[in-house]
């Protein structure tokens, strides 16, 4: 059965395509490279559907209260959640902002799914519309089975969970779970009520089975409906009542679709159609769905916030929801400690984190904070009070894994964001006036370089332009001075150590030995160096000729057009002289190390932007957008994977050059967004 003729699509490659009114994608051909998935949550329930069936779906923590079995194996993928007599063979899919649509028609019967999760409540909904086309009555079965886990996977804690039928309803629970022992996870079957439809549970093999007669040129609609809890049987038996209500689903599904369009649809006018279908809806539904709700996708089921990385994501909702970023800072800044660092990454149900040497870290409050203030005049945020963590030292350890709960002492945003600054200046090198590096900067895979950032040094003079601002208003003028006073200190630093012959150095290691330097065999050049030398300096008259030098380097060296890729380094990592870290155990040409790493590639857009070369910048923003990568078979059987969500990062290793990496998790949608938000909507 086709859902729509292709030649109505935008970029047909056929698999699919996107609609005229670019808010729905619509997989025609199913056997698509890759799984191609939509993430459908909000902010305590989501689940996983991809073109290879239900990939899982979860309750409270996408990682750590797994409803069903997680599987990210493409070759050998096991469906978290099966279905025979629909979703098992010839379906063809329709991915829209908070709901999918799977669409079959076989002996005489059109068949749809309409699966999605509604904005309040923790279940999934999954609304089966039959229609019997033929003179005469037809009857068949649906089984839904699930893999159930209810935990962080099925192998470990499958001889642990309770199943029961009461009420007609099927229950699930795992007793011996530390942390979500009173959850139930449960099944019911909504339907109209009449004796041509059935259904009967399998408790001990979490099973659903569905039987229908359709009597000839009719229709027949009910719903399987899962979901979880911590409110006991009270809230189970709210939403039987509430969705066995007449036409409660179909008003339920449409108001999910309404608050999703509301919340993410944005009419621009951007000349070039494949950036404006990304902008007018799916960059901003990938940031949220999947960045700040659910924290999964099919390559990774995180479940955590990351400090850095939900700072980030706030960075897209700034004009239109700036809520979403004013909540997200307050959070943020609640998750550090009193000498200025804080947890690299959190599980917000439990409080337990990792606390690192990551330097970078902490630094993102300050920036996201000024931004925020910049877009928003937002003072009263400022006087925001919010609480610290206490302090557990880490010993010999580099990372501590523990709850850190918080303590009586508080402060404002304001000296939460100072703290932060104040901190990072206090790791500043004797050597050569640039900031420690700790495990890791914003690249997490130079984890052994032990040394100096070029890059966080490039950062601080941002942060520092910004803060002296915000400082002014606070009256705070010995902050004033020392954002002016640092600022210099650091930039005269950055010109004496780290310019090399037409570019700017990536680190230094503790040896004193330099990275990203000619004299390298390997990372002779590195992206970021180069693109936030400009955002940092654009306004140094000084050092125009080395920005506008150093950019054009970064295109020659890193700016792949054959192939439109935007490499993160040149060359990639195989043999290094010093350790950098574990970026060398990827393959040669493979994510960071020597891929494109999308979210770096932004920032040369943005770089671009600032220097008043919009053609170059509107260039990378191309090589970024997954359209671009897919709108013919060729391409798409290159790329693999959705040409609807942007991708972490892209191959440039010659074996599989062009392949994209990573999707749906990473934040790259949140800076791509931004940056056409900033630079290029003409509203």
């Amino acid at each position: 059965m086709k859902i729509g003729n292709t030649s109505n699509y935008i970029a047909f490659n056929s698999y699919g395509g996107f609609t005229k009114s670019k808010d729905e994608y619509h997989i025609l051909n199913t056997k698509t490279p890759l799984p191609w998935c939509n993430v459908m949550a909000n902010e305590n329930f989501g689940t996983i559907i991809s073109s290879y069936g239900t990939v899982y779906t979860y309750f409270k923590n996408s990682r750590e209260y797994k409803i069903t079995d997680w599987c990210n194996d493409w070759i050998n993928f096991t469906p978290g959640e099966i279905f025979t007599g629909i979703f098992e063979k010839d379906y063809n899919l329709i991915y829209g902002f908070g709901y999918s649509v799977v669409v079959e028609e076989n002996e005489y019967i059109k068949k749809s799914m309409n699966i999605f999760i509604p904005k309040d409540d923790t279940i999934k909904i999954q609304q089966i519309n039959l229609e019997n086309i033929y003179g005469e009555e037809k009857e068949l079965e649906i089984t839904y089975k699930m893999e159930v886990a209810l935990g962080v996977a099925q192998e470990t804690n499958k001889e642990y969970i309770i199943s029961r039928i009461k009420n007609n309803i099927l229950e699930l629970q795992n007793p011996y779970s530390l942390e979500f022992s009173n959850c139930t996870v449960f099944v019911m079957v909504i339907g109209n009520d009449d004796d041509n439809v059935s259904y009967s549970f399998d408790a001990e093999n979490a099973t659903t089975k569905i039987k229908i007669k359709i009597p000839a040129y009719s229709k027949i609609s009910f719903s399987i409906i899962v979901g979880g809890t911590d409110k006991g049987e009270e809230y189970i038996n709210y939403i039987y009542d509430k969705y066995s209500k007449s036409n409660a689903i179909t008003k339920e599904f449409n108001k999910t679709k309404k608050y999703w369009r509301e919340l993410v649809v944005r009419n621009s006018n951007i000349d070039d159609e494949y950036i404006n279908i990304m902008y007018s809806g799916w960059l901003l539904y990938q940031t949220i769905v999947c960045r700040l709700y659910a924290k999964s996708g099919f390559y990774q089921s995180g479940g955590a916030i990351g400090f850095r990385d939900q700072l980030q994501d706030s960075l897209a909702l700034i004009s239109s929801k700036p809520e979403f970023t004013r909540k997200q800072i307050i959070l943020n800044a609640s998750k550090q400690f009193e000498k200025g660092d804080v947890l690299h990454w959190w599980h917000e149900h439990n409080g337990a984190g990792i606390r690192t040497y990551f330097s970078d870290d902490y630094l993102w409050l300050a920036y996201v904070l000024s931004e925020y203030i910049s877009k928003t005049s937002d003072y009263s945020i400022l006087d925001i009070r919010t609480n610290y963590l206490e302090d557990k030292h880490m010993g010999n350890k580099r990372e501590l894994y523990d709850v850190f709960h918080s303590i009586p002492k508080d402060d404002s945003i304001y000296e939460h964001a100072k703290k932060a600054i104040l901190y990072s200046l206090s790791r500043k090198s004797p050597k050569n006036g640039l900031l420690d590096i700790g495990d890791g900067d914003w690249n997490d895979g130079f984890s052994n370089i032990r040394g100096q950032s070029v890059w966080l040094t490039f950062f601080m003079m941002n942060i520092l332009d910004r803060f002296k601002d915000i400082a002014n208003y606070m009256k705070d003028f010995d902050m004033v001075k020392i954002c002016q006073r640092e600022r210099h200190i650091l930039k005269y630093s950055i010109i004496s150590n780290c310019w090399d012959t037409d570019h700017f150095v990536r680190a230094f290691f503790e040896n004193g030995e330099i990275l990203g330097a000619y004299s390298n065999n390997e990372c002779k050049i590195d992206l970021i160096s180069q693109a936030w030398a400009v955002i940092s300096m654009i306004n140094d008259l000084d050092v125009k000729y080395e920005l506008n030098t150093c950019i054009q380097t970064a295109n020659k060296y890193l700016v792949d057009k054959e192939n439109m890729i935007v490499k993160l380094l040149y060359p990639p990592f195989d043999k290094p002289k010093n350790n950098p870290g574990y970026i060398k155990a990827y393959i040669p040409g493979i994510r960071e190390n020597g891929g494109q790493y999308t979210h770096a590639a932004t920032w040369l857009a943005k770089a671009y932007f600032e220097l008043g070369k919009k053609d170059e910048a509107i260039e990378i923003l191309k090589y970024i957008n997954p359209i671009y990568h897919s709108d013919t078979k060729e391409k798409a059987d290159r790329y693999m994977v959705e040409p609807y969500v942007v991708a972490a990062d892209i191959y440039s290793n010659p074996e599989h050059i062009g392949r994209g990496g990573w999707t749906w998790y990473t934040g790259s949608s949140a800076w791509n967004f931004k940056i056409i938000e900033d630079y290029l909507d003409k509203k």
